[in-house]
């Protein structure tokens, strides 16, 4: 049987009557023994700051008139919809306070021990029962019945009368409900503030501290390294008070990007060190929805992501942190030492965890220690400012404060609650805030007609048969207008913005395929919804809409690459380019093919059939910096070689061979020379003519472009069309027929339309943010990447040694890990999409001595350096 044990809170609270203060101990400065006051679940207590203040006393004297409120008021969060506080005031209940999300208002419902303390300042809101309800319904016990009124009174709460006796009531559709009545005896009370609220608690203050202390030297050695996490909220202020009292120097703050600025202020204010964020929550949010309660998944892409490579930096440590057992029934059971179950290198210690929030601000009063002003503005849980942990209530404070904010997560909201057929409660009443929801909300959702399906979640409305269901952008691209980059005008969260995919994980897998960026997938989308029609088939006005944007993507893609002067034909991919060659060259028996032990399998095993034909082909080793042996090239081309094929930059070596050096040995000979550039294209500045190639082959997935696209260019039209069939004929005789001129030839029968405009769109895309650019930066993270990687004596990389001979492509193995093990472990613990195995090159990776292959990482220009660094770091933890 499986016992639950209630974690040891405080569920009392005292009051010394004698100074009218609260007490975190039993005794007062005074002398005095205090009165136990009961508190309600979860315990927590806090004073009442400024923006509680206000909102408390204009709501008492709305309804009753310019009532006294005492300057000492304390908080008792209880359970509700939202915000739900038991005030107490004077050591007794002053009335609750709570918002209504749908009504979006507070209110402040009295408390009848309050009516000693405020009757005699009265001067409204008080229904007489002789006088104020239709005559034959007083009789009898009047406590716990509902009366109608004769005169028009607010809902809400009320005091209610009835000759000497007195008594709190709700008003409600023209009715009472009367709590009990008793007779009031009027009284008065000292008005302490917390200046002697704190000096009252001295004693208990420092004994508070002595242990805190204590504690934090008892483990200040349990690791290398001793840090304080500070979020800049109260708990973990006074936590980094405390540290600093035990001789801990060092801190840390995890900016996520979506803080408050107040709290970014300060932090630094502080003198806390702001670790940047490693995600962008917008473009997460976008995929991923918004997160809740229940779905915390915003919390591992924005804290434990930069966490894990803080931490990699630092090494083991202990972290001082400021959990305690009130904030979270999560949190009830917390020890005094806790692994950080997410990352092993940290051992956190909590030695606040006893601490309700009240002993947590009157600590930070007597030290006379800064505060985060978001407390004295309204807002309690401080944090981000989309956290679905914040209340509705504090939400309002948002809009007032930051509506810049406010309106930005509103339009998303609004818009996914569309998208998603999800009533406007979603938004208006914060029902966003759970994936499924809680009991509380549940009955909300009940009472007011709103249909939640058995899982807890909200049920879609039915769709609007009038209503705009797809909204369809034209093409587009990115303006290079990039000044505002921090990695030399190179700006990547601009970028990164257009690949939503990207949001809640980390894609180092883009040798194999790559991502589309919005501009990519509207232009197809554009084509299909717009346009859809055959090309070069008629004259109507799609048709002729299609041809033009069809026969414009080819124009793009050779201005891209240099290679206006020859033809570019649209394939499937480079595999369908390279074969493309193989069959069309007027091959004959002795024919040789030279090619290298780089070559993917698309580049090998289609000149290794050719033996059928009498082809031999030859295969030519590299060097120990991984470039072809251009000795041994050149021995190997003679006057029977045909065709030189290899790849301009490695998929599994990252290494860029000497192309133009080549072409001369090849040209010299009178050998042709293809190019597999499906490496090349999407990281560097390509330009056919100046590398002097013959045929040039690569796939569009490869470069932003959609799949199932790609290009064979070549220098001349010199071979036979693979297929033949409509639309690559100009004319058919009887017994004969003509070939089109240019790419059409080679494209037969009806062609990928949108996969081809969308792969002008990706050309364009890349255009305007500049091959150059893009390289350059590339080439940061990749020798960020090696250099980091080549630190950890148990990995071991495989990459050209030269930085400006080799691309984003990094190969390395694990000591004691299979490559898969390791892509699965990255994959699980970080998000991490990297790809394992031979890559489609088993003779190089075999030829490497690696036979069970490689873990890669392949770079975009999307990608950040955060991104390079959190690899690193969770490659350390596995080899760790």
């Amino acid at each position: 049987m499986n016992v639950t044990h209630e974690p040891p809170v405080k569920k009392i609270l005292y009051w010394c009557d004698r100074c009218n203060v609260p007490l975190i101990g039993r005794t007062c400065a005074c002398g005095a023994e205090g009165r136990e006051i009961e508190l309600l679940q979860p315990y927590d207590v806090r004073p009442a700051l400024a923006a509680d203040m206000a909102l408390i006393i204009r709501l008492v004297r709305e309804r009753f008139g310019n009532v006294p409120v005492p300057a000492v008021l304390l908080l008792n969060k209880t359970g509700g919809v939202d915000r739900a506080d038991l005030v107490l005031a004077h050591g007794h209940r002053f009335g609750w306070l709570s918002f209504d999300p749908v009504a979006r208002k507070f209110v402040f419902d009295l408390a009848p021990e309050a009516l000693p303390f405020i009757l005699r300042h009265v001067t409204s809101g008080i229904i007489d029962l002789e006088t104020g309800i239709e005559p034959g319904q007083g009789q009898g016990r009047m406590g716990g019945k509902k009366f109608r009124l004769t005169t028009p009174h607010p809902d809400g709460t009320a005091i209610v009368k009835l000759k000497n006796r007195f008594g709190t009531g709700t008003v409600r559709d023209g009715q009472v409900r009367v709590r009990e009545l008793a007779t009031v005896e009027p009284r008065t009370g000292k008005n302490p503030d917390w200046a002697q609220v704190v000096q009252q608690n001295r004693y208990h203050l420092k004994n508070l501290e002595r242990s805190a202390v204590r504690m934090i030297k008892q483990h200040i050695h349990d690791r290398p390294v001793c840090n304080v996490s500070f979020s800049g909220g109260k708990d973990s202020t006074a936590v980094l008070t405390l540290a600093r009292k035990a001789g801990v120097t060092a801190a840390f703050f995890l900016d996520t990007g979506i803080e408050f600025p107040e709290t970014v202020a300060f932090v630094r204010s502080q003198g806390v060190p702001v670790i940047e964020k490693a995600g962008d929550f917008f473009s997460a949010v976008e995929k991923a929805g918004p997160p809740g309660k229940d779905n915390r998944w915003c919390c591992k892409l924005l804290k434990l992501r930069p966490l894990q490579i803080h931490l990699a930096e630092v090494g083991p440590c202990v972290t001082v942190q400021g959990n305690r057992w009130y904030e979270s029934w999560n949190r009830a059971a917390l020890e005094e030492t806790s692994q950080n179950p997410a990352n092993p290198l940290q051992l956190n210690i909590s030695p606040i965890r006893n601490w309700r929030a009240l002993e947590v601000f009157l600590y930070l009063w007597w030290q006379k220690a800064e505060i985060n002003p978001l407390y004295e503005k309204g807002v309690e849980r401080i944090g981000c400012w989309v956290c679905p942990s914040m209340l509705e209530s504090e939400y309002e404070v948002l809009r007032a404060m930051h509506p810049a904010y406010a309106e930005r997560w509103d339009a998303f909201l609004t818009a996914y609650a569309k998208k998603k057929g999800l009533p406007e409660a979603f938004h208006r009443w914060g029902l966003w805030r759970w994936k499924a929801l809680p009991p509380k909300m549940r009955e909300l959702c009940r009472d007011r007609g709103i249909p939640v399906r058995e899982d807890y979640t909200l049920q879609a409305e039915p769709p609007d048969e009038h209503e705009e269901t797809v909204e369809i952008a034209g093409e587009r691209t990115l303006e290079p207008d990039m000044a505002a980059g921090t990695d030399g005008g190179y700006d990547v969260e601009a970028i990164r913005r257009d690949f939503p995919i990207l949001g809640d994980l980390i894609y180092l897998d883009n040798a194999a395929t790559s991502f589309s960026p919005e501009p990519v997938i509207a232009a197809m989308v554009e084509f299909e919804h717009r346009y859809r029609a055959n090309v070069g088939r008629g004259i109507h006005r799609l048709t002729g809409i299609a041809s033009q944007r069809y026969w414009h993507a080819h124009e793009k893609v050779a201005d891209f690459i240099g290679g206006k002067d020859g033809v570019v034909v649209f394939t499937r991919n480079t595999t369908e380019s390279v074969n493309m060659v193989a069959q069309g060259l007027p091959w004959k028996a002795g024919d040789r093919v030279i090619t290298t032990i780089l070559e993917h399998h698309s580049n090998l095993l289609p000149w290794r059939r050719l033996a059928r034909q009498g082809v031999t082909t030859e295969i030519v080793g590299i060097g120990p910096d991984y470039q072809p042996d251009l000795a041994a090239l050149e021995r190997a081309v003679t006057e029977n070689t045909r065709l030189v094929a290899l790849t301009q930059a490695s998929n599994v070596l990252g290494v860029v061979t000497p192309i133009r050096e080549i072409a001369k040995i090849c040209h010299d000979h009178g050998a042709l020379l293809l190019v597999d550039g499906a490496q090349a294209v999407p990281h560097m500045p390509v330009n056919t003519e100046d590398l002097g190639c013959d045929f040039y082959c690569f796939s569009g997935h490869k470069m932003s472009g959609p799949t199932g696209t790609g290009v064979l260019w070549m220098k001349e039209a010199c071979i036979e069309p693979a297929m033949l069939g409509g639309g690559m004929i100009e004319t058919v005789t009887a017994d004969g027929y003509t070939l089109s001129p240019g790419y059409q030839q080679y494209e037969a029968g009806t062609p990928n339309i949108a996969g081809g405009i969308g792969l002008g769109a990706a050309v364009s895309y890349l255009q305007a943010i500049g091959m150059e650019r893009i390289h350059r930066y590339e080439a940061g993270l990749t020798d960020r990447l090696i250099a980091a990687l080549s630190k950890n004596n148990r990995i071991h990389v495989y990459a050209p040694p030269d930085p400006a001979r080799r691309i984003g492509v990094v190969s390395f193995t694990v000591d004691g890990f299979h490559p898969h093990e390791v892509a699965l472990q990255l994959d699980e613990a970080a998000d991490i999409m990297v790809r394992s195995g031979h890559h489609c090159c088993q003779p190089l990776v075999e030829s490497l001595g690696l036979p069970e292959g490689t873990v890669r990482a392949s770079l975009a220009y999307y990608n950040t350096r955060q991104e390079i660094d959190l690899l690193v770091a969770t490659l350390d933890e596995i080899t760790r």
